[in-house]
């Protein structure tokens, strides 16, 4: 019979290398981060183990200059539950207890009294794609209520775009671009593919912009009829808006993915950009499109005039 005096296992997503327990200097973007997150409560919640809570607060000087539309230090996003670990807890447990990689956690009966550190973003969203309802729930729940506002609204978009700027580069050549997973995408592809899904759909079907870029970079896209620019205050707000449409023209970015698995939305790739299939009951709603070919028949089920109000 077990010891019920005995210590607990527990579970620490570690975010950044330079980890100071009250804030990180430098790490990923949001969406990266979450695929640390999501994989230690998802294996957590498998095996009993307690999660000590994250530090999500960073500083990245580099944002503050490039990035004028988010800094990114996520200090107001997440607020803790029941679930994790806070407070001086935190740097006790961190301190005392026997740190194990999740990897070695795999192999050997994790004894008592250890914390299992998660790191990176391993197999993207393979490990948790499964426990969708535990994540979006659970992610629902630590999200400060302001970045929530999506949520209020009765009816999602029709077709979100999510146009990924800011710290993406723009590659010299086609190769290059679809090789490397921090490529900007060419905006004609967007405004090609939103032109394909409405010929599809027999109409201008209205669409939602979600982007960190600036409004020259945009102009393009949302002079387009019916195109608007989202903004619900913040890069969760936004994921939670574009998790929302009926269909998402995606970058190639983890943030499109979260977008997509978050909200099981039908999802059109770039060529080479759709690296893991993330709905559960329709993959074969997940493509690549490539300019100039039509759209596949089920997008007119999803954003013709009898599937929006």
């Amino acid at each position: 019979m077990k010891d019920r005096n005995q210590p607990r296992i527990f579970a620490y997503p570690r975010l950044s290398k330079t980890d100071l327990l009250f804030i990180r200097i430098g790490g990923n973007g949001l969406g990266n981060l979450m695929l640390t997150w999501a994989r230690c409560l998802a294996e957590s919640d498998r095996r009993g183990w307690r999660m000590i809570w994250p530090t999500w607060q960073s500083f990245k000087p580099k944002n503050w200059r490039v990035n004028p539309y988010d800094h990114r230090t996520y200090s107001d996003v997440f607020r803790a539950n029941g679930r994790y670990i806070t407070g001086l807890k935190k740097p006790f447990y961190l301190a005392r207890y026997k740190w194990i990689g999740e990897n070695e956690a795999r192999t050997i009966e994790v004894p008592s009294g250890s914390v299992v550190e998660f790191r990176g973003m391993e197999d993207f969203f393979a490990p948790f794609r499964d426990a969708h309802e535990l994540v979006y729930s659970e992610l629902k729940r630590i999200a400060r209520q302001r970045h929530l506002r999506a949520f209020s609204e009765k009816d999602p978009a029709p077709i979100g775009i999510h146009v990924r700027r800011g710290d993406f580069i723009e590659r010299e050549n086609y190769e290059d671009m679809v090789a490397s997973h921090n490529s900007v995408l060419p905006m004609t592809w967007y405004i090609d593919a939103l032109q394909a899904v409405r010929k599809k759909a027999g109409s201008d079907v209205p669409a939602f912009v979600f982007s960190d870029g600036t409004e020259e970079e945009l102009a393009p896209l949302v002079s387009m009829p019916g195109v608007t620019r989202a903004d619900y205050g913040s890069g969760l707000g936004d994921m939670f808006g574009l998790s929302r449409s009926r269909l998402l023209i995606a970058s190639g970015s983890t943030f499109s993915m979260w977008g997509s698995y978050l909200g099981q939305a039908p999802t059109i790739w770039h060529p080479k950009k759709l690296l893991q299939h993330l709905l559960i009951d329709h993959p074969e709603h997940e493509i690549e499109w490539t300019q100039g070919d039509p759209m596949p028949d089920w997008v007119a089920g999803i954003t013709g005039d009898s599937a929006y109000p």
